[in-house]
């Protein structure tokens, strides 16, 4: 009588283990984070665009302004925080690689997903 239980439980566990498999695999497929990044566009006043995830609040746009900011070759960072975006104004003498930027941003403890250089501007040192 127990080993019949216990087959009993088993087989259940396989059943509801693949209704729940094919129930999920029904759901319509989700896009993935980097399919869901809006485009983003540099405006004409600015230099260029950084995606960053993670700022929540004013203080936490305060902060990346500050980091990058002391980044040598930014002139100014405007922290947009509904967009998640921060636009620079870079230096005319000296252009930051992409990989100082994202090095910036993590080292602030933000998540960066991607800089969008204006027409004409070049990200230098990057390897893309």
């Amino acid at each position: 009588m127990r080993l019949r239980t216990s087959t009993f439980s088993v087989c259940s566990l396989f059943l509801v283990a693949a209704a729940l498999g094919l129930a999920l695999s029904l759901l319509p497929q989700t896009a993935t984070a980097q399919d869901a990044a809006p485009k983003v566009e540099v405006p004409d006043t600015a230099d260029a665009v950084l995606q960053v995830n993670g700022m929540a609040c004013s203080a936490c746009a305060q902060r990346m302004k500050r980091v990058l900011e002391e980044v040598e070759g930014v002139d100014r960072a405007t922290v947009l925080l509904e967009k998640q975006n921060v636009v620079l104004t870079l230096s005319d003498q000296q252009t930051p690689s992409e990989q100082i930027l994202r090095e910036a941003v993590t080292s602030a403890g933000y998540e960066f997903r991607t800089a969008v250089f204006a027409k004409g501007q070049k990200s230098k040192g990057t390897g893309e």
